[in-house]
């Protein structure tokens, strides 16, 4: 076998796997494949290497291992593709079919299910075989079978009123005694009954936040994180948002009753969840202690019935044409800021009012003027970009011109010896010199010829690596540096160079930049691939 050749062996164990035993295992998977290599003799030599799903569905292709796999196998690394059993690659027989009959036979890559007694050298490279097409049924049938089964003790959980999720409900927690019921909990209770209260008595949602924020009683964010001994994920200054507060007042959980069901997936295998309405819901009254009435609660909606979630569409957010296609943010807070709904387009941060000693922009930063600003800042990285280049084709020009010089002159010494060689076996030939005296001067034009060869392709090597090595920059950029003419104000374009803009006031705006490194070497003087522009 070349040395060349390379194995890929593809293990995968889903959460529902692990409960058959070892053979179902990753370390049985690799047992299984690493024998099977073992035992035949065409794949020695041959690398191996070995890619892993562990806790992942085989109902779709949303992988780390298998995308790294099929990645390796589209640039030609891998010339074989082994697993355990067909359902180990996938469970989705269209899709699984799709690759064994269409994709591998294309990129040339060898799949070999060992447990199905299928090889696709052997086979011909399809899986039309009926008893194939039928295993690729047979997984896919066992992924939605074993999906209605989950779904069905569920429900049958949700219908008895038991708390399912992982965290705490802001409020409560779970019973030491059963995991399955809520129970008060007498720290954030009190913070419950207070939301509540002041709703009742007028409040708005932001009004209440602002007080929480003022006291400083910790989010449920803070109070989850700290209960689970975990760091935050968010860098920003935690604070109580109208939000935060709706969602609380909103939540039939407070009133003692328990609801389930409220998210399903799009469709199986997917991880997007689609929020259902409320008469799909399962409600099951008086399953834990109620911490405000069924009245209070009913009165406690009149506070945010204005924001209520009725009519509002789940699933991804379109942005407005009126909008930047990069994220906006405070130069106080860090928080996203808002774009209002006024004539004139303009952002603001709404957690000015909620934080009394903040330091947040309080102001409004039109649309049009940070796409002025915007506009005006990738046209001063194009001038950049522009002179460097130029300045970058000047420096590669002179090494370029001595690598040519350097490799003529060997191969006008390496032609001279050539010349000699003839004139060498011509003196031979007239009888001028004996054959010892020949081969002994041949053999020596011979190493010199090699030797001068070896330092052409020496000088060759440093000048493509020259070359290479002048301003490598990533394709955005690139696009960029190669425009001709002034670039105009364009989103997408926008949404390849940008990562997000901050605002501290009205004349001092901050870009932060995809590519931080590179345009902080470029803009001299910059730091981490930021720019400030005043705005006059």
């Amino acid at each position: 076998m070349n040395k060349s050749y390379v194995l890929a062996a593809y293990l995968r164990i889903s959460s529902d796997d692990g409960l058959h035993g070892d053979s179902q295992s990753i370390s049985g998977q690799r047992k299984l494949i690493r024998g099977f290599v073992r035992s035949h003799p065409e794949f020695k030599g041959a690398d191996f290497i070995e890619f892993s799903d562990d806790g992942y569905s085989g109902t779709n292709f949303n992988r780390p291992g298998v995308a790294e796999l099929l990645n390796r196998a589209r640039s030609g690394e891998v010339q074989c593709i082994i697993v355990k059993d067909f359902s180990r690659f996938g469970r989705n027989y269209i899709e699984v079919g799709d690759y064994i009959e269409q994709i591998f036979p294309f990129l040339r890559v060898r799949f070999i299910s060992i447990n199905d007694a299928y090889d696709s050298e052997t086979q011909g490279g399809g899986a039309g075989d009926v008893s194939i097409a039928f295993r690729h049924l047979c997984n896919d049938y066992y992924c939605k079978d074993l999906s209605r089964k989950v779904k069905s003790g569920y429900r049958t959980k949700w219908e008895s009123g038991k708390y399912l999720a992982s965290y705490d409900v802001y409020g409560y927690r779970k019973s030491d005694e059963d995991r399955y019921k809520l129970v008060v909990d007498e720290t954030t209770a009190p913070v419950v009954r207070r939301i509540f209260d002041m709703a009742l008595s007028g409040s708005k949602p932001s009004q209440i936040a602002a007080a929480l924020n003022a006291d400083d009683v910790p989010t449920p964010l803070v109070t989850l994180t700290k209960k689970k001994n975990v760091r935050s994920w968010s860098q920003l200054r935690p604070m109580w948002t109208g939000t935060e507060i709706g969602r609380i007042l909103r939540d039939l959980r407070y009133t003692g009753a328990m609801t389930n069901g409220m998210y399903a997936v799009e469709k199986m295998g997917s991880r997007q969840a689609r929020r259902k309405p409320e008469s799909e819901w399962y409600i099951t009254p008086d399953t834990h202690e109620a911490i405000v009435t069924k009245d209070e609660f009913e009165r406690a909606q009149l506070c945010v019935r204005s924001t209520t979630l009725k009519g509002m569409k789940f699933g991804p957010r379109v942005p407005s044409p009126h909008s930047l296609p990069v994220p906006v943010r405070c130069g106080g807070c860090g928080h996203a800021m808002v774009k209002n709904g006024a004539k004139v387009m303009a952002y603001y941060c709404k957690f000015k009012k909620l934080v009394a000693d903040g330091d947040c922009f309080d102001g409004k930063m039109e649309v049009e003027a940070l796409k002025d600003v915007l506009l005006v800042s990738i046209r001063q990285l194009q001038a950049v970009l522009a002179e460097q280049k130029k300045a970058a084709s000047e420096k590669a020009a002179v090494p370029s011109v001595d690598y040519v010089r350097e490799i003529a002159s060997l191969q006008r010494e390496i032609e001279g010896l050539n010349r000699e060689k003839l004139s060498l076996y011509n003196a031979y030939s007239d009888g001028d010199i004996n054959r010892e005296e020949y081969s002994s001067r041949r053999q020596s034009v011979d190493d010199r010829t090699h030797a001068l060869g070896l330092q052409v392709d020496e000088q060759e090597k440093r000048s493509r690596q020259h070359l290479q090595n002048v301003a490598v920059l990533p394709p955005a950029m690139e696009y960029l540096q190669d425009m001709v003419g002034l670039p105009q104000y364009d989103n997408e374009l926008i949404s390849a160079l940008v990562k997000h803009v901050v605002v501290h006031n009205e004349q001092q705006v901050e870009i932060v930049w995809k590519y931080a490194d590179e345009v902080g070497a470029i803009m001299t003087g910059e730091n981490g691939g930021r720019i400030w522009n005043s705005r006059s």
